[in-house]
């Protein structure tokens, strides 16, 4: 059994200068306007100028090399501020580290240098309306063509889908099993639904994809064909763990709010933060956001250390949601009346919060998850898709 990873605390960048972002831009975008869909370029295509968006590139082809470790503070702070570009952010993330870990050589420099230097939008595309949870049961097809693959089949759900010029896609290829493809969003047969409207995470964009007769390049497949669910699984272990870094940015804006809100409200000739039994709440609030923080740090370093870390991520992802659902429901409580209101921004932090809980697998599909990595197997093993092997976890340095 491995010992832990190594937590670090520090982040290498500079925290004011994220947070600075955040209060003057991404904060102030987010509250403009509390009733529509309104997704804006503006968001990624700064955080691309400011060197944020594509800093996971790897340092050999001139970026900064990233880990999560420091990946889990800039989703946080942008989390604080925006939820919706943070969403934005990491389905982009998903996207584009799927390229970078998985793509052949050429293919991979290719991208990575471009990306540096061009602005896009990655999407992610492996739900469908069939197939969430259920892997299993992708309808979306790739077939053999000389020179490469065609492909059809429709995804929803997808992050950034509406706007995307680079693509991951899963599809079933023959008998070789689910595989992941690198499609271009300007190929022809691409088309697009119409974005989805939603209760929270209202300002990043979620859309269908449809895909006709798309012909893929053969060096476009990402790994090796039927990896696609080893591929899945790398790449969401990363991304469950910035859900959790959403969580803790989520909780410490609505702890923020109800902190500023109590300190100004008086009740019976007393400040309501002065009140016994609110401050007894606040300590409880502030203790599992803590708690939530250090479980993603955990998680982060063991990705960092080129663990799978399956049971971590898992962990991550459930105590952050569980963090923020529960902490910005207390805070919508204590802001009494008001908070129910639209006028208040803590009203929208619950469901934001909510969708933490929803995305790349529900509360109960991380629960089996951990499960599974924690409890004695039986004598009967079946076919694990959601163990990777050695090979997987090689990481471009």
């Amino acid at each position: 059994m491995q010992g832990p990873a190594s937590i670090r605390l520090v982040p290498q960048l500079d925290l004011q200068v994220l947070r600075q972002l955040v209060t003057d831009h991404i904060l102030p975008f987010e509250n403009a306007s509390r009733d529509d869909q309104a997704f804006s370029m503006e968001m990624p295509r700064m955080l691309h100028e400011k060197d944020i968006l594509q800093m996971v590139t790897p340092k050999i082809y001139g970026g900064k090399g990233a880990e999560v470790a420091d990946l889990i503070w800039v989703i946080r702070e942008i989390s604080y501020g925006s939820p919706s570009v943070a969403a934005t952010y990491i389905g982009n993330l998903l996207g584009y580290s799927a390229a970078l870990m998985y793509a052949k050589d050429s293919l991979r420099e290719e991208i990575a240098r471009n990306y540096l230097m061009n602005f896009s939008l990655w999407s992610f595309a492996m739900t469908e309306a069939g197939a969430g949870s259920d892997l299993m049961n992708i309808a979306t097809r790739a077939e053999r063509v000389p020179g490469g693959f065609i492909l059809n089949g429709e995804k929803n759900f997808i992050t950034n889908a509406n706007h995307s010029s680079q693509m991951a896609i899963f599809a079933q290829l023959g008998k070789e099993g689910i595989s992941c493809f690198y499609v271009k969003g300007d190929a022809q047969g691409v088309s697009r639904g119409p974005a989805f409207q939603k209760i929270g995470w209202k300002k990043a964009n979620t859309g269908s994809l449809k895909f006709k007769d798309v012909f893929i390049p053969e060096d476009h497949l990402l790994g090796e064909p039927g990896q696609g669910l080893r591929i899945l699984t790398h790449c969401l272990n990363r991304s469950k763990t910035l859900l959790g870094a959403m969580g803790v940015g989520i909780s410490q804006r609505a702890f923020d709010l109800c902190v500023e809100r109590l300190l100004n409200t008086e009740r019976f000739e007393k400040s309501l933060i002065d009140q016994s039994a609110i401050r007894h709440q606040l300590a409880r609030m502030a203790t599992q956001m803590e708690s939530a923080w250090m479980m993603v740090s955990r998680a982060a370093a063991t990705w960092d250390a080129g663990l799978a870390a399956v049971k971590e991520s898992s962990m991550a992802k459930l105590v952050g949601g569980s963090a923020a659902v529960d902490i910005a429901d207390q805070a919508m409580e204590l802001f009494g009346a008001r908070g129910f209101l639209l006028d208040y921004e803590v009203s929208r932090l619950v469901s934001d919060a909510k969708a933490i809980e929803i995305v790349e697998g529900p509360t109960l599909v991380q629960e089996l998850l951990v499960a599974k990595e924690i409890l004695p197997r039986g004598k009967k093993k079946k076919a694990d898709l959601y163990t990777l092997q050695p090979s997987d976890l090689k990481k471009v340095a």
